[in-house]
């Protein structure tokens, strides 16, 4: 094997692919990636049996061939490397050569046939615009459980529904809780579905998908297999084990007999709530809100003994008194994936869940837990 590279593309390719590689060295194989080059392009590989990735560049291929390099060494060689050409070049199935202008490095290669297999999902194809995927990971990933005991909620469901009657077009769901709160946004899907398609997207899999949506705008394919989901791009494929089990019936934590309402201005809600969670009890976090007429007073204290508190003007459709206590991080949260100028909170009482959306919109909706403060 031997190909020619500039810089860039490669550590770009390298910086992709190193929160997949597997640190903690429970196997070797699944802390190298996997180096192929062939029909004038580098394919890199990397796994922990979990999520898999691959990325794409190109190159010069003087001879093709395949050598699996530790990762992390590989990727910090070449980020510390002047901008240049540089050259790949195999000696023996277990030595690798690589210049870069006047340096020149010796690397260890592993046996190829050791280097766990990618899989492959197999189902169904279908395409989504950069944007929606952005906007419905982003309104959702933040609810995920980190309780083992309780694994299907540690992913986000993902939802192909059709249509309930005439009326209605197919829709695209993600839902995440952990059972202190909920988040879900639903979007129509531009395509016919037949029946209902879902599955849970593991955490991991999750916060790898936003990275690499951020990198550009460009659309993406999905197949959604029984055992794995793929993500698939032009220069990336992204593939996933699929969390197997049942995800709760969500529907039944989300209110419907709340009739309280309350209204903000969201921006302001936030800044305040960040100020005052300041002198909030280090565990808790616990902020309280008092809400009389058009005021409602955001206080919190501390063990220490020390408090703060600060009015914002609110709408609220209640003659009487109305307080309750919130998680200040698990607001915010809800507050920062929240695009509108305006938040809506519906109350029944301080102890039962409440709801929490933007009023001039109906895609997203978020569910958030009281606490006594």
């Amino acid at each position: 094997m031997e190909f020619h590279i500039q810089k860039e593309p490669l550590l770009k390719a390298l910086a992709r692919i190193q929160t997949v590689v597997e640190r903690r060295n429970t196997m070797t194989m699944l802390g190298t990636a996997l180096l192929e080059a062939q029909d004038g392009r580098i394919v890199l590989s990397a796994t922990d049996l979990e999520v898999s990735l691959r990325t794409t560049c190109a190159a010069e291929i003087i001879h093709e061939g395949t050598m699996a390099l530790n990762a992390k060494t590989l990727f910090e060689i070449v980020r510390e490397l002047a901008p240049t050409n540089v050259v790949f070049r195999m000696e023996t199935e277990s030595r690798l050569i690589l210049l870069a202008g006047r340096a020149r490095f010796e690397l260890a290669g592993f046996p190829i046939a050791e280097f766990p297999k990618i899989p492959q999902a197999e189902g169904e194809r279908f395409g989504f615009e950069h944007a929606l995927l952005a906007e419905m990971f982003g309104k959702t990933h933040f609810a995920m459980s980190s309780d083992d005991s309780r694994f299907t909620l540690n992913g986000v469901l993902f939802q192909l529904s059709p249509p309930s009657d005439d009326s209605e077009s197919p829709k695209v769901r993600m839902v995440a809780t952990d059972t202190h709160r909920l988040a879900m946004v639903e979007k129509p899907l531009q395509r016919e579905i037949a029946e209902l398609r879902e599955v849970i997207i593991p955490k991991k899999a999750v916060f790898e998908m936003r990275k690499v949506l951020e990198e550009d705008q460009e659309p993406m394919e999905i197949i959604m297999g029984t055992a794995h989901i793929q993500f698939i791009k032009s220069e990336l494929t992204l593939i996933t084990k699929l969390i197997q089990g049942r995800f709760p019936d969500y529907r039944r934590v989300i209110p419907s007999q709340n009739s309280i309402r309350l209204s903000m201005d969201r921006l302001e809600l936030d800044s305040v709530v960040k100020r005052i969670s300041v002198l909030s009890h280090e565990k808790s976090r616990g902020i309280r809100m008092n809400v009389h007429g058009s005021l409602m007073k955001i206080s919190s204290n501390n063990p220490e003994q020390e408090a703060g508190e600060e009015e914002i003007a609110v709408q609220f459709d209640s003659e009487e008194p109305f307080a309750i206590g919130f998680n200040a991080r698990y607001l915010r949260d809800i507050l920062t994936a929240m695009e509108g100028v305006e938040v809506r909170f519906v109350f029944n009482n301080d102890e039962t869940p409440v709801l929490v959306f933007d009023p001039n919109r109906n895609d997203a909706l978020f569910v958030l837990m009281p606490m006594r403060v």
